[in-house]
């Protein structure tokens, strides 16, 4: 039997558990991908590419680092406000990042097989990431694309990368003067 839209819409909302419990997965799965990006050196592999946009972005290896536990925190945040307060926002904004990671992990994949080089994070991403993603948008309530969704979820995706990013530029300097 085929779902459709509206029996999507009508399946049982997911109890308080199973969200807490998608959350908990999601940010230990973005932990794991980001060390593994992080240990592999995807600063490194990035600079050997030089076809890759964007390579001015990501700093040097201790400055991507230092992102990579801010977006890290940042989503750990948004998990434990959700799962503590119990809001009614907390199944969509977990679904909003699960497209995420789904389009990090397909990003990863797309971008070995063009560089015929595997890019660091593209193990974690392709068994962690995109299981997990799939998951969470098939078992959770259905995402309600309005312009405000995706216009909300697009910035938000976009302002906590480039903002760890150049967070991590502004505060690199100083941590390492500091140790």
């Amino acid at each position: 039997m085929v779902a459709t839209a509206e029996s999507a819409r009508t399946k049982s909302e997911p109890t308080a558990g199973r969200i807490a419990a998608s959350w908990v997965a999601t940010v230990l799965a973005l932990a794991v991908h980001n060390g593994e990006e992080w240990m592999s050196g995807l600063t490194g592999w990035i600079a050997e590419h030089p076809w890759m946009p964007g390579r001015a972005l990501h700093g040097d290896h201790a400055q991507f680092g230092l992102a990579l536990v801010i977006v890290t925190a940042a989503v750990l945040t948004i998990a434990v406000i959700a799962v503590a307060s119990r809001a009614r926002w907390s199944a969509e904004a977990l679904v909003c990042v699960a497209y995420a990671l789904i389009i990090n992990a397909g990003s990863h994949l797309v971008i070995s097989v063009l560089s015929w080089s595997p890019m660091p994070g593209v193990v974690s991403g392709s068994i962690l990431l995109l299981p997990l993603g799939l998951v969470i948008v098939r078992t959770m309530p259905p995402l309600r694309w309005t312009v405000p969704t995706v216009v909300t979820t697009v910035l938000s995706a976009v302002v906590l990368v480039a903002g760890s990013l150049l967070v991590a530029a502004v505060l690199a300097p100083m941590i390492s003067t500091i140790s």
